[in-house]
């Protein structure tokens, strides 16, 4: 039975990725990790060398049953506290969801940025 990889990404100045990873940390992955049906919880941060980071938050759930169970049936779209709202310059609007088969089908992979290396492999897409 396929497993579900639950993502939300959004975008934050990159002066406040430590906030970021601290608030991320304590008050959404620590939730989501407890929760009936999540294998997994992480919170993925790329800066883009100009002043900003992007912030992708993915989880690894048994089933959309299981997500449901957790979020009420509000799957589309994040909860985001008002508090948070303004440290935010830009987000997604709705949640993505991809089927996996296993967790071994969560490959980490290595980013490559032109500034970084001259004789680097073509960029996706």
């Amino acid at each position: 039975m396929a497993k579900v990889l639950r993502t939300w990404t959004f975008w934050i100045r990159a002066a406040l990725e430590g906030e970021c990873r601290e608030y991320l940390e304590q008050h959404v992955l620590s939730g989501l990790r407890v929760q009936p049906g999540n294998l997994r919880a992480s919170a993925l941060f790329r800066g883009l060398g100009d002043g900003t980071a992007q912030v992708v938050v993915a989880s690894v759930w048994e089933s959309m049953d299981c997500i449901r169970a957790y979020d009420g049936g509000a799957t589309s779209r994040p909860a985001i506290p008002p508090d948070i709202r303004s440290k935010i310059l830009d987000r997604d609007s709705r949640l993505r969801y991809f089927a996996i088969d296993s967790l071994d089908d969560i490959v980490p992979a290595k980013l490559w940025d032109d500034a970084m290396e001259t004789d680097s492999p073509a960029q996706p897409g």
